[in-house]
């Protein structure tokens, strides 16, 4: 126990800096995921720490799942960060991508970005994402997809 008292400050260092580089590894190991997936000119904007609601079209409560969001010319994937977990949205299926409080009645206390895409001719699908500054995400997604396809 004396050992804990005069060390203190020097563990909780410890602790902190291990925190720090078991981080900086996950996202090394995402990053160099989408280095060996997509091509660099095809990336249009990458985000980590983004947590994902999951599909409108899931039975129950809003799932949270936790990883990047990367836009590629190709339209939108959201990966887990601890799981095999992928949401991949072909561009052409985008439809609209606008600001929101709640997702499949849910309300999520945080600001949250919803894209509504098809899923199949007949019918449309709405995922939510909670992620930094909102606005700028939106725009980036309309002039990517929206935009391009009226």
């Amino acid at each position: 126990m004396e050992f804990f008292q005069q060390y203190h400050i020097a563990i909780i260092g410890c602790l902190f800096l291990s925190g720090i580089i078991g981080m900086s590894w996950l996202t090394h190991k995402e990053k160099k995921w989408i280095k060996n997936t997509y091509k660099k000119e095809d990336i249009i904007a990458l985000g980590f720490g983004i947590t994902c609601y999951g599909l409108s079209s899931d039975q129950g409560a809003p799932k949270t799942y936790r990883g990047f969001l990367l836009i590629h010319r190709g339209g939108l994937l959201f990966k887990n960060r601890f799981s095999n977990t992928r949401f991949d949205i072909p561009a052409a299926s985008i439809k609209k991508a606008y600001h929101a409080t709640s997702h499949k009645g849910a309300r999520l206390y945080k600001s949250a970005v919803k894209v509504d895409f098809s899923s199949s001719p007949k019918s449309m699908d709405t995922i939510a994402f909670k992620l930094a500054y909102p606005p700028q995400w939106i725009e980036i997604i309309e002039k990517a997809f929206i935009k391009n396809s009226k």
